[in-house]
């Protein structure tokens, strides 16, 4: 469906859900730079989960099958994490691994059968799909460290999928046309290069 036949209420809730990813950053950035340390408030979940219900009515109506599970995944890892924060029991190593196994499973569903239904030349369809799998596949592996430590938290794998999913779902979008989209992952880089900065140096000093 083209970007100019959705409806104005559900391209507004595209852009709202947009300005919450931006905002969840922007404020996780902040934090970061008061503590000199990559950190996670509990802002950053609440922004995510109100940031994915939104894009994913908007991708719904828009059709983009590869990009809609992504941002499922995102509302469940993010309110796992809230609940994490909030006190809640970690699950043990196991069913967390499989947990998380599971979700970035559930995320590359809509991959089945893409072929068929999308008009997309078949690579412009892979640079998608790799840019969804390591998009999403970043936040069951941040769940699956947090529940490991028992904390919310962002593991330096955690920007490096991001890095690489952010800069081939960028080149989707933008091979889409789709200005929702194009400007949703456009700021990402900056924030993720800024984030492995900051982990480098608590690294090298403790």
């Amino acid at each position: 469906m083209p970007a100019e036949a959705v409806h104005p209420a559900v391209t507004a809730a595209g852009w709202a859900g947009q300005a919450c990813f931006f905002a969840r950053f922007f404020v996780q950035w902040l934090a970061s730079e008061r503590a000199r340390r990559s950190v996670v408030p509990p802002s950053f979940w609440w922004l995510s989960l109100s940031g994915a219900v939104l894009v994913s009515l908007y991708a719904l109506e828009r059709g983009t099958a590869i990009l809609l599970a992504g941002f499922a995944v995102t509302a469940a890892i993010a309110v796992r994490n809230l609940l994490l924060a909030a006190g809640a029991p970690r699950l043990g190593a196991r069913a967390s691994t499989w947990a998380a196994l599971l979700l970035a499973g559930v995320a590359l569903v809509p991959a089945v059968g893409v072929r068929g239904a999308h008009s997309d030349p078949l690579t412009w369809l892979l640079v998608g799909l790799a840019g969804q799998a390591a998009w999403t596949a970043r936040f069951p592996l941040q769940w699956w460290y947090s529940e490991r430590a028992g904390r919310s938290h962002f593991p330096a794998s955690f920007w490096w999928l991001s890095l690489v999913g952010n800069g081939l779902l960028l080149a989707y979008a933008l091979h889409l046309g789709d200005p929702v989209f194009v400007l949703g992952f456009l700021p990402g880089p900056l924030l993720q290069v800024r984030n492995l900065f900051l982990q480098g140096a608590q690294a090298r000093h403790p």
